[in-house]
């Protein structure tokens, strides 16, 4: 398992909810998982997820010898101001007739399978992405009262339960069904771009080789500033301790007092020598380290002072 690569603002509390979409699941099977195009669903005003769990402790050699977690449905409470009739008859799978305006209501009805997505809002300003890839709506809980002279909305409730999926994803080490998917912006390399136009389905890329894509001075670079303050740019994000496996010495051996820090995408080094380069002196810049995906890179870089 690749070493833990944590960003302060994934810790922070989720205080908003909005982006509330659905898109019908059309095909499901051994073979095949497909959903229309999303589309908005109500406003949203607050949505709790309560996965369904067991645990059972199996006992051997009179102490307990393992542990046994299963993961069922997860039911989605979601509070939104209203839907329109035609809406709600959809979710339902009921009769909605544009002619006359009207939903006919027959509990009879087989609500068909939705994908669900949403964002929450956190304290950062960063968003906390969700994608539900099937489950089925219950009838809506709804609540009127006489108007008084204080304005008191009446919300709508809807019931939402998720189950996996028939079909097995690709998710790396295994085939499986999939029940979510969930990104966080401040997670490295998580992009929310399209979330709500298309369902987020599982793709596993495999991540590039480490590599040192720039580094300034070049290697082999001479006639470099003894004022020089050295820039290394790696493809992938690197560990945050990536900063104490980076040294500059000269070629004798002699180490180079140096502060490394990190940008914010972890993947841009700079290396501040404490006090200035020695003029005319070959340096080596060595480099051990770890991506965020477990891959390390052994590398060593020279220049030349003026």
């Amino acid at each position: 398992m690749s070493p833990l690569s944590v960003n302060a603002g994934e810790y922070k509390s989720k205080i908003g909810l909005d982006s509330l979409y659905i898109a019908e699941v059309t095909v499901d099977t051994a073979a095949a998982y497909t959903a229309d195009t999303p589309e908005y669903l109500a406003p949203a005003a607050e949505a709790s997820q309560a996965p369904a769990t067991n645990a059972s402790t199996q006992y051997a050699d009179d102490q307990p010898y393992d542990s046994i977690v299963f993961e069922g449905e997860t039911v989605i409470s979601l509070t939104v101001t209203g839907l329109p009739p035609e809406m709600q008859a959809k979710l339902l799978g009921r009769q909605f007739d544009a002619v006359s305006g009207r939903v006919f209501d027959n509990p009879g009805a087989t609500p068909p399978y939705f994908a669900l997505s949403f964002r929450s809002l956190k304290s950062n300003g960063s968003y906390r992405y969700y994608q539900y890839f099937k489950g089925r709506f219950s009838a809506p809980s709804e609540e009127t009262a006489t108007k008084a002279d204080s304005p008191a909305p009446k919300t709508m409730s809807l019931t939402y339960t998720a189950i996996p999926t028939i079909y097995n994803f690709d998710i790396g080490a295994t085939n499986e069904p999939v029940k979510r998917v969930y990104g966080d912006e401040d997670t490295d390399n998580f992009s929310a771009t399209g979330w709500f136009t298309a369902v987020q389905t599982p793709s596993i890329a495999a991540a590039s080789a480490l590599a040192l894509s720039t580094s300034d001075p070049a290697d082999g670079a001479t006639g470099v500033a003894t004022s020089k303050i050295i820039t290394l740019t790696f493809n992938n994000a690197l560990t945050a301790d990536a900063i104490y496996n980076v040294t500059v010495a000269t070629a004798a051996g002699v180490l180079k007092a140096c502060t490394n820090v990190l940008d914010a995408t972890k993947k841009i080094m700079t290396i501040t020598p404490g006090t200035a380069l020695a003029g005319s002196t070959t340096y080596l810049i060595s480099m051990g380290v770890t991506d965020i995906y477990g891959q390390s890179l052994l590398k060593v870089n020279d220049f030349a002072t003026v």
